[in-house]
């Protein structure tokens, strides 16, 4: 499926419209725990590899995000641009 104007969908997903969405109670708690037992490893060696690999795992959320972003938006432009052209 060819995506609408790629580079206006692109800037509204890097936009505080959704950046700045708030988080959940349950998003909170898993960080804390994450962070609590990311803290509790003692070997430095392995604090490192574990952050690199996090930062990773992140940069390969964060693309799948922006491209479901991109695609959802895409179609529901598209069927309301449908919706509004259809003739009854």
């Amino acid at each position: 499926m060819k995506i609408l104007d790629e580079e206006i969908i692109e800037k509204l997903y890097s936009s505080s419209f959704v950046t700045d969405i708030e988080t959940t109670p349950e998003y909170k708690k898993l960080l804390k725990e994450y962070n609590t037992l990311f803290d509790s490893i003692e070997s430095e060696e392995l604090k490192n590899k574990l952050a690199k690999l996090e930062e990773i795992k992140n940069k390969l959320y964060n693309e799948n995000d922006r491209q479901i972003f991109k695609t959802g938006f895409s179609i529901a432009t598209k069927i309301i641009i449908e919706a509004l052209t259809l003739k009854l």
